[in-house]
C-alpha cells in the first residue's frame, strides 16, 4: 500500500505540467485562432459542396394527397386533389427522388363529425431536402359516415357487339351480390352492379373474370365506393352457327361520274359487311366472300346510299344458304380534287428596318396546290402570297424560310426553295445637289 501511494504521490507533478500544457494550448490567441481555424475550414467545405454540388430546385406537378388518422367511422365524400410541391437542395439528391419519396398528407385527427372542413397539407421529403412550397398549401374536404351495404345484385350485361354467327343463350354470375362500402351519401345511390363481356373472338361457351361497375337508379355509375369483391366470373354460354363472310359491293358507271366528280373511296356496306353463311363444310370453304348485283352510280354528283341491294348468290355452290339476301350500300361522292403548280410567285419581305434595303434571291418561288378543279383551275400567282421575315436585321446575308398563305379552299403543299438567302444593307441615300448660284447684274 505504502508503494502505491509513493507512485500516485510521484504521478501529481506530471499531471501539474500536462494540466499546464493544456491550459496554454487554451489561452484567449490560441482559442481565437482556433474558432477562426474552423469557421475557415467550414466556409472552405461548404464551398467545395456547393461547387461539386450545388443547390437546385425541383417541383413535382402532382403528389397525390394521402390521409392520415381518419376515423373509421367517417369517410371522404369528395375526391382529394393533387398538390404541386417545390423542393430545394443538393442536386445529388434531388436528381436521384424517387417516385413516393415524396409524401403529401392531410391530418384528419381533428375531424370527428361529417362536414366540410378546410385542412393544411403536410409534406413529407427525405433529408438533406427542403420544402419550398405546397400548391394548395389547404384544402377543402367533404366528409361523410362510413356506410356499408351487402347484397347487392350483380347485373350481366348483353354484349355491345357480337358476332353475327354467335347467339348468347346465357350469362350467369358468380357470386351473384356484391358488398359496398365508403361514403354513406354515395352508399345509398347504389342499385346494382354490372359486368359486361366480350365475345368476339370466342369460339364457343366460355368463363371470363370481369370488374363490377355498381349504379344508381338512373343507370350512372357510383364512384367513390369499394366494391368486394372487386371481380366476378361469368359464365358464358353461346350458340355458334354458320361461318362468316364479307359482302364486297359491285359498282358500275363509276367512269361516268357527273363531270368534275369522283368517288371518295370504296362502298361501304351497311350496318356491316358481314354475313352468315351455312351448309356443307366443303361447299362453305370453296366461298371466300360474296357480293352484290351491280349498282350503277352514272350520273351521281352526290354520296348515297342505296337500300335493298340483292346479294348475287347465283355462284353459291349448292346447299349455302345465307341469313339474309340484301344490304344496304353506300356511295361516297365529291367534286373531283385536282393538283397545280403555281410558278413565279413573287417573294415579299416583311418587317425591314427602315432606312436598310433587302434583297432576296431567288425573287420568286413554285407553289404546289390542291383543292377541288374548278377552284385550282382558276388559281393564279396574284392569289397566293409568299412573305419572308427578316425580323428587322441591320446588315448581314442570311439563310431564312418563307411563309406561304393560299386562299380559303386551297390546300398548300409545298414551295420550292423554302429556303431564301436574304441580303439586308444600309440602303443607299441619294445625294441632295447643291443649290447653283444665282448669277449677279452688271
Amino acid at each position: 500500500m505504502q508503494v502505491r501511494s509513493l507512485k500516485r504521490l510521484s504521478n501529481k507533478p506530471r499531471l501539474h505540467r500536462a494540466w499546464a500544457s493544456l491550459r496554454s494550448l487554451f489561452s484567449a490567441d490560441s482559442l481565437a485562432r482556433f474558432v477562426i481555424s474552423l469557421v475557415l475550414a467550414f466556409a472552405l467545405w461548404a464551398w467545395v459542396t456547393e461547387r461539386n454540388d450545388p443547390e437546385i430546385a425541383r417541383t413535382l406537378p402532382a403528389v397525390q394527397l394521402t390521409t392520415q388518422h381518419l376515423s373509421p367511422d367517417l369517410a371522404i365524400l369528395s375526391e382529394l386533389p393533387t398538390v404541386e410541391v417545390r423542393l430545394q437542395g443538393p442536386q445529388s439528391e434531388l436528381q436521384a427522388l424517387e417516385s413516393g419519396s415524396v409524401t403529401a398528407v392531410v391530418d384528419f385527427s381533428s375531424v370527428h363529425a361529417p362536414g366540410t372542413y378546410t385542412l393544411p397539407v403536410h409534406v413529407r421529403a427525405p433529408r438533406f431536402v427542403r420544402v419550398q412550397d405546397v400548391v394548395p398549401a389547404q384544402v377543402t374536404v367533404q366528409i361523410d359516415k362510413f356506410a356499408k351495404r351487402d347484397g347487392i345484385p350483380v347485373q350481366p350485361q348483353g354484349p355491345t357487339s357480337t358476332p353475327p354467327n354467335i347467339v348468347v343463350k346465357s350469362l350467369t354470375v358468380t357470386p351473384e351480390t356484391v358488398s359496398v362500402s365508403g361514403p354513406q351519401t354515395l352508399v345509398n345511390q347504389v342499385v346494382q352492379a354490372q359486368v359486361t363481356v366480350q365475345i368476339q373472338g370466342q369460339a364457343g361457351s366460355f368463363d371470363a373474370t370481369a370488374t363490377p361497375v355498381v349504379v344508381d337508379a338512373n343507370g350512372n355509375a357510383v364512384k367513390g365506393v369499394q366494391i368486394s369483391p372487386s371481380s366476378v366470373t361469368v359464365h358464358v354460354i353461346v350458340d355458334v352457327r354458320g361461318s362468316i363472310r364479307r359482302v364486297i359491293p359491285q359498282l358500275v358507271g363509276t367512269d361516268r361520274l357527273a363531270p368534275g366528280y369522283e368517288l371518295a373511296g370504296p362502298p361501304t356496306v351497311l350496318p356491316n359487311d358481314e354475313v352468315v353463311i351455312d351448309g356443307p363444310p366443303d361447299a362453305v370453304n370453296q366461298v371466300a366472300y360474296l357480293t352484290t348485283v351491280p349498282i350503277d352510280v352514272s350520273g351521281l354528283r352526290e354520296s348515297k346510299i342505296f337500300w335493298d341491294v340483292p346479294l348475287d348468290l347465283s355462284h353459291l355452290p349448292a346447299g349455302v344458304q345465307v341469313d339474309r339476301k340484301t344490304v344496304n350500300v353506300a356511295v361516297q361522292v365529291r367534286q373531283a380534287s385536282a393538283t397545280k403548280t403555281i410558278q413565279n410567285v413573287p417573294i415579299t419581305p416583311i418587317n425591314v428596318r427602315p432606312g436598310t434595303k433587302v434583297d432576296v434571291t431567288p425573287s420568286t418561288v413554285s407553289v404546289d396546290v390542291a383543292g377541288d378543279r374548278p377552284l385550282i383551275d382558276a388559281l393564279t400567282a396574284g392569289d397566293i402570297v409568299v412573305t419572308v421575315d427578316v425580323n428587322y436585321a441591320e446588315n448581314g446575308v442570311f439563310q431564312l424560310p418563307v411563309r406561304v398563305s393560299v386562299p380559303a379552299g386551297v390546300q398548300f403543299q409545298r414551295v420550292t426553295p423554302d429556303t431564301v438567302q436574304v441580303s439586308v444593307s444600309p440602303a443607299q441615300q441619294q445625294a441632295t445637289p447643291a443649290p447653283t448660284p444665282t448669277p449677279k447684274n452688271p
